[in-house]
C-alpha cells in the first residue's frame, strides 16, 4: 500500500481532482504545514504532492530540504520553465499543471513509486552485503563482527524482519480513509503471515457483528451470517481480549457454545479487534493451506495487526462522519438561495458558493483560495473590517462595483475555541427583484393617485364647461343683448383656452412622448422660445435674451423643448409680481462632455424652496393643475432631451439652469458676449 499525502487547502478543486485521478492510491489531503509535519514524523510518506497556489515553496522550504530525493511532486498553476526546475530543492522529483492533473498525475506517480521501490531494493542488496561481510573477514575479527550481528532475540531472522516490515505497513492503514480498501489490504497482510483456505472481518453495528470483509467464504453465507454481542465467542473475546483457538476438549458449556459457533463462521482460530478497551470487531481464520500448526510468532504478529486494523476502522468511521458533516454542510451552502463567502485569517477565500457565483459573476475555482482583495467592492472591505474589528452588519445595503448590483448584506465573525478570531464570512442577497418589487408598489401608489388626479381634471374641466353651456342657452334664446353677446363670446374663448392648455399639459404629464429629435441650433431654439413667451405672457412682464454668439447644435423635438422652457417661464410669472424681469441667456461649458446651459433667471430668491419641491412633488399632492404642473411637465420634457434641471439662489437671484449635452460645433472660439434683446 502506497500513502500519498497531498497538502492543500483548496478541498473543492484540486482535492477532487487529484483524488480522482489517483484512485489506485491512498490520499492523505492536509491543509496546514502542522498537519504535515505531524503526519511525517509518525508515518514515513511515499509521496507528498503539494498545491504551490495554497502553500508557497518559500514557506515550506525548509521541510522540503530535509525530504530524501524526489520525494515530492508539485502542483503549479503555470508549468515551470527550466530554469525554475533547476531552482527547486533535490527533493522534488517533478511537476505538473493544475489543469493536466487527471491527464498526466496517474503517470508521474507511477514513475516517482518506481524509482522508490527500485532505490529500496539497492538498499536491501546493500545490507545482504554488509551482512555477508564477516565471513570473508580475517579470522581474528570475526568475533567482533559476530557480536555487532548479535543472536536471534536480538536481531530477528529473515522471517522477523518480514514481520516488521508488515508491522511498519499496519501502521501506515491507519491513515487511510478507504474502508473496503483497508480490509483488503489487511486481508493480503495476514496472508502474508499465513496462507489460510479462509478468512473474514466482523465489525459491531449496534449489538451485532456483521461480516465486513472475507475471503474463501461463501458470499451468500457472508451476506446473512451475524454473531451478536451476548454469543458465548463474542463474550469471550470482549472479557479477556485474548486469542481464541477452536476447543479440542469441554470442560464447561461455554467452550461447547464456542466450538459450535466457530464451526458456523468455519474458522479455528478467532482473534478480537480491541479499540480503546472494547470489542469493536471479530477476526476469523481457518486452518492453514498446508495443514500446518500456527506459530506463536504468527498468532502474534496478526494479532498486532487486528489492534491497528481496530484503530483505523475507527478513524475512518470518524472521518466518514467528518466527511459526511461537510458535504452536508457544503450541500446546504450550495443550495442556499444566498451568496456566501468566507475568509481565514491569513485574507484567504475558503468559501465562495455558487449563489455567490451567480449573483457576482465570478468563477469560484478562480476566486477559492485567493486573498479577498479579488472580491468587487465593498465585500472585501466588509469581510476585513468584521474579522479585524468585530464589527457586525446587519441587513447592510450595498452597491456592488462595477456591475450596480444592489445587495443586502449580513457578516459575521469566525471563532476557535478560545474565542479567537479566525476569519470571517458574509451571506448577502441580491435586492434587484425586491427594487422592482418596491417600484411595483410605487407604480400601485401612482395608480391611486391618477384615479383622484382624474377628480381634479374633472373639478377643472367643469368651470369651463359652465360658461360654455350658459352662452349655448342664451344662442337657443336669441339673445339681442349685444353687450352680453360679447361678454359670452370673450368668456367662452378664454375657457376654451384654458381647456386647450390643461388637456395639453395633462397628456405631456401623464404620457409617455415620443421625441421627433433632431439636430437642432441652440441659437434658433432661443430665438423661437422667446417669441413664443413674448406672444403668450402678460405685457406686463419684462423678458429678455442673450444669445451666444457662435453656432452649436443639440439632439431636441423643436416643438416640445419650447413648450418646457415656456411652461418654466409661467411658472416664474405665477410667482413674481408684475412687473418682474424675467432673462434666459445660453452658456457653453467644455468638459468632457461639453455641454450647453440655458439659464432662466428673475430677482428674487423667495420660491427657491417651493421651486425645488415642485420637481419632487407626486401627483397626489397637486392642487392646481393649471400652474402646478409646469416645472414637472418642463423637468420631464428636459429628461427625455438626456438633460438635467437644476433651481439655484445667490446673491437674490433665482436660476432655473438647464443643461443638455452637444452634439458638435462649426467653430472652435467660444464667446458668451451678446446683446439683450428685448422679448416684446
Amino acid at each position: 500500500m502506497e500513502l500519498l499525502a497531498l497538502l492543500s487547502s483548496r478541498d473543492d478543486v484540486v482535492i477532487p481532482d487529484v483524488k480522482g485521478a489517483l484512485r489506485k492510491y491512498t490520499v492523505y489531503p492536509l491543509k496546514t504545514m502542522e498537519e504535515l509535519e505531524d503526519l511525517y514524523s509518525n508515518i514515513p510518506l511515499n509521496l507528498l504532492l503539494i498545491d504551490t497556489t495554497s502553500h508557497k515553496l518559500s514557506a515550506i522550504g525548509d521541510f522540503l530540504n530535509k525530504l530524501d530525493n524526489d520525494r515530492v511532486v508539485l502542483i503549479t498553476p503555470d508549468k515551470l520553465d527550466s530554469f525554475a526546475r533547476e531552482q527547486l530543492p533535490r527533493s522534488v522529483f517533478d511537476s505538473i499543471n493544475i489543469w493536466d492533473i487527471r491527464a498526466e498525475l496517474p503517470a508521474i506517480v507511477e514513475r516517482a513509486l518506481e524509482r522508490h521501490k527500485f532505490k529500496n531494493e539497492l538498499r536491501l542488496l546493500k545490507q545482504s552485503h554488509d551482512i555477508a561481510a564477516p565471513s570473508q573477514m580475517p579470522v581474528h575479527a570475526r568475533p567482533m563482527a559476530e557480536m555487532l550481528m548479535g543472536r536471534s532475540d536480538t536481531l530477528p531472522s529473515g522471517r522477523y524482519v518480514h514481520e516488521k516490515v508488515i508491522v511498519n505497513f499496519a501502521k501506515m492503514l491507519t491513515s487511510s480513509f478507504d474502508m473496503q480498501r483497508l480490509f483488503n489490504h489487511f486481508i493480503d497482510s495476514v496472508m502474508e503471515i499465513a496462507r489460510v483456505n479462509r478468512m473474514m472481518v466482523m465489525l459491531k453495528d449496534k449489538d451485532v457483528f456483521y461480516v465486513k470483509a472475507h475471503y474463501g467464504l461463501d458470499p451468500n453465507l457472508a451476506d446473512n451470517i451475524h454473531l451478536r454481542k451476548d454469543s458465548a465467542l463474542a463474550a469471550w473475546l470482549a472479557k479477556t481480549g485474548r486469542i481464541v483457538s477452536k476447543p479440542a476438549s469441554f470442560t464447561d458449556t461455554d467452550l461447547v457454545s464456542i466450538r459450535n459457533e466457530m464451526d458456523i463462521l468455519q474458522c479455528s482460530v478467532s482473534f478480537p479487534m480491541i479499540h480503546k478497551g472494547k470489542l469493536i470487531g471479530i477476526l476469523n481464520i481457518d486452518s492453514k493451506i498446508t495443514d500446518e500448526p500456527f506459530y506463536k510468532e504468527e498468532l502474534e504478529i496478526i494479532y498486532v495487526l487486528c489492534n491497528y486494523l481496530a484503530a483505523a476502522v475507527k478513524d475512518i468511521d470518524l472521518y466518514n462522519h467528518m466527511w459526511c458533516q461537510k458535504e452536508f454542510t457544503n450541500n446546504i451552502i450550495s443550495s442556499m438561495s444566498s451568496g456566501m463567502i468566507a475568509i481565514d485569517k491569513s485574507e484567504k477565500i475558503t468559501i465562495f458558493n455558487q449563489q455567490a457565483s451567480e449573483i457576482l459573476g465570478l468563477d469560484p475555482m478562480k476566486i477559492i483560495g485567493s486573498d479577498l482583495r479579488v472580491l468587487p467592492s465593498p465585500l472585501g472591505d466588509i469581510l476585513y473590517e468584521t474579522m479585524v474589528t468585530d464589527h457586525l452588519y446587519r441587513r447592510h445595503e450595498a452597491v456592488i462595483n462595477p456591475s450596480k448590483v444592489p445587495l443586502g448584506i449580513n457578516s459575521y465573525r469566525l471563532l476557535d475555541e478560545q474565542q479567537n478570531s479566525i476569519g470571517a464570512g458574509i451571506t448577502f442577497s441580491d435586492l434587484s427583484d425586491s427594487k422592482k418589487l418596491e417600484e411595483q408598489e410605487r407604480r400601485m401608489g401612482k395608480l391611486k393617485a391618477v384615479n383622484d388626479l382624474m377628480a381634479k381634471i374633472a373639478h377643472e374641466v367643469r368651470n369651463p364647461l359652465t360658461s360654455i353651456q350658459t352662452y349655448v342657452q342664451l344662442l337657443n334664446e336669441k339673445q339681442t343683448d349685444e353687450e352680453l353677446h360679447n361678454f359670452y363670446i370673450s368668456t367662452v374663448s378664454q375657457s376654451i383656452s384654458r381647456l386647450d392648455s390643461l388637456i395639453d399639459k395633462l397628456v405631456t404629464f401623464s404620457c409617455t412622448q415620443d421625441y421627433c429629435l433632431n439636430r437642432e441650433d441652440v441659437n434658433e431654439l432661443m430665438i423661437e422660445a422667446a417669441d413664443y413667451i413674448s406672444r403668450h405672457i402678460a405685457g406686463t412682464y419684462k423678458f429678455s435674451r442673450q444669445l451666444i454668439d457662435k453656432s452649436f447644435y443639440i439632439n431636441a423635438d423643436r416643438k416640445q423643448f419650447i413648450k418646457a422652457i415656456y411652461y418654466l417661464v409661467m411658472n416664474i410669472a405665477e410667482m413674481t409680481p408684475e412687473g418682474a424681469d424675467i432673462k434666459m441667456s445660453a452658456n457653453i461649458v467644455m468638459e468632457n462632455p461639453p455641454y450647453v446651459e440655458i439659464s432662466i433667471s428673475y430677482d428674487g430668491d423667495f420660491s427657491i424652496d417651493t421651486g425645488k419641491q415642485d420637481l419632487l412633488k407626486p401627483m397626489l399632492d397637486i392642487k392646481n393643475l393649471r400652474t402646478e404642473l409646469n416645472v414637472p411637465i418642463s423637468y420631464k420634457i428636459i429628461e427625455g432631451h438626456s438633460g438635467s434641471l437644476d433651481i439655484t439662489s445667490k446673491e437674490g437671484i433665482t436660476t432655473y439652469a438647464i443643461k443638455l449635452p452637444i452634439l458638435d460645433r462649426r467653430e472652435s472660439a467660444v464667446s458668451i458676449k451678446g446683446d439683450y434683446v428685448s422679448g416684446q
